[in-house]
């Protein structure tokens, strides 16, 4: 059945004007003010007529921010990763306080893009998109429960990140780091990131039921409250020196990486680490660099881009193809180098010898005449 949006013309004290009026779905009757313009109030009520048939005048129910943010946090809880979900919970307190917002849908972009301004100055540019990625999927969803008809963050562009330069070790980088190691759990642990490019929170969580000694193959998992950042499992081949680092270790627990009473490790890592890039003599490197010095490494070694995407588990193509446009410099001048450009601009510029060479051909002439003529 075609559902109408009708035209009227309430007199106002400021005078005429139109407004459109239709049924939702649950019959709710809805009012918009359209203007004192005719021509739009009928174009206006055409495009709502539409859209109403269309299903795009979504019914949507009223709720209070600080509903939602309790209701959100607890739809996500399991299908998200715990340090995303206090990424969730944090953004959404600090975007409800800063406006005092009362109900979601007095959200607008405007109040986004605010917030975005606001973040980056006091942090990164890369975690103020972080928190804008965070509203746009948390409004999505929104939207999704009818709560929102659309998503007030959907057009609010991410600020543009100024390129890294990446943190690569070389070989001898890794001998003098893994020299400076105090403990086998430490030699394993660098060991394992350099040449498998495992994240710190997928070695840490690392399971022995995950380690297969016999084919030298790691599993790296999903699992519930510990997902990988792609949400994809992947296996990787473990070298023979690894597998016999890990071996050393010794089975306390289910976990590979653990305290002197079985349980996970967690604490202190990156400071432990900081102390031991000291130690080494190197400059300075963070944990995470390991991981890039593997996806580098590969990278040099002309690896194929897809499965160094995937033996690094990222989720886009895109962030792999950064380490080759970074790392491989020599290959992109082969690649312009195959231009049929050299020879042409070799022989232009053989024959030009600008202003001076000019003056020069000309005095040579003149004094060649001159004797010529004597």
């Amino acid at each position: 059945m075609w559902r109408r949006v009708w035209i009227l013309k309430p007199k106002l004290k400021s005078g005429q004007t139109y407004c459109l009026r239709w049924y939702d779905g649950t019959g709710r009757m809805r009012t918009e003010t359209a203007g004192p313009d005719r021509k739009l109030a009928e174009r206006l009520r055409s495009k709502r007529e539409s859209d109403l048939n269309a299903g795009k005048l979504r019914e949507t129910r009223r709720i209070s921010f600080d509903e939602f943010r309790e209701e959100e946090l607890d739809a996500m809880r399991g299908r998200l990763a715990e340090r995303s979900i206090e990424d969730l919970e944090n953004t959404l307190v600090s975007f409800g306080d800063m406006f005092e917002v009362k109900a979601l849908s007095d959200v607008a972009p405007g109040m986004v893009e605010d917030y975005v301004s606001w973040r980056l100055q006091d942090v990164a540019v890369a975690t103020a998109n972080k928190n804008l990625r965070t509203l746009k999927a948390s409004f999505n969803r929104a939207v999704r429960r009818g709560y929102l008809e659309t998503n007030p963050a959907a057009d609010v562009k991410q600020v543009r990140e100024p390129d890294r330069d990446l943190r690569v070790l070389t070989a001898e980088e890794v001998r003098s780091l893994l020299c400076a190691c105090w403990s086998v759990r430490w030699k394993a642990l660098v060991s394992l990131a350099v040449t498998t490019g495992m994240r710190l929170g997928e070695m840490l969580a690392l399971r022995w039921e995950d380690v297969d000694f016999e084919t030298g193959t790691v599993r790296v998992l999903n699992r519930p409250g510990q997902f990988t950042k792609s949400k994809r499992n992947r296996a990787l081949a473990l070298l023979p020196s690894v597998c016999e680092l890990l071996g050393k270790l010794g089975i306390n627990g289910p976990f590979v990486f653990h305290t002197r009473n079985g349980r996970p490790w967690h604490n202190n890592v990156k400071q432990q680490f900081r102390r031991l890039v000291e130690r080494s003599g190197i400059k300075y490197c963070s944990i995470h660099d390991l991981r890039r010095t593997f996806v580098s490494h590969l990278a040099m070694a002309g690896i194929n881009e897809a499965l160094v995407k995937e033996l690094a588990g990222h989720a886009s193509i895109g962030t792999t193809l950064r380490y080759y446009t970074q790392i491989l410099p020599e290959a992109l001048r082969l690649a312009q180098a195959s231009l049929p450009f050299e020879s042409v601009l070799r022989d232009v510029s053989d024959s030009y010898h600008g202003p001076a060479g000019r003056d020069a051909k000309k005095t040579a002439t003149a004094t060649t005449k001159a004797a010529a003529a004597s």
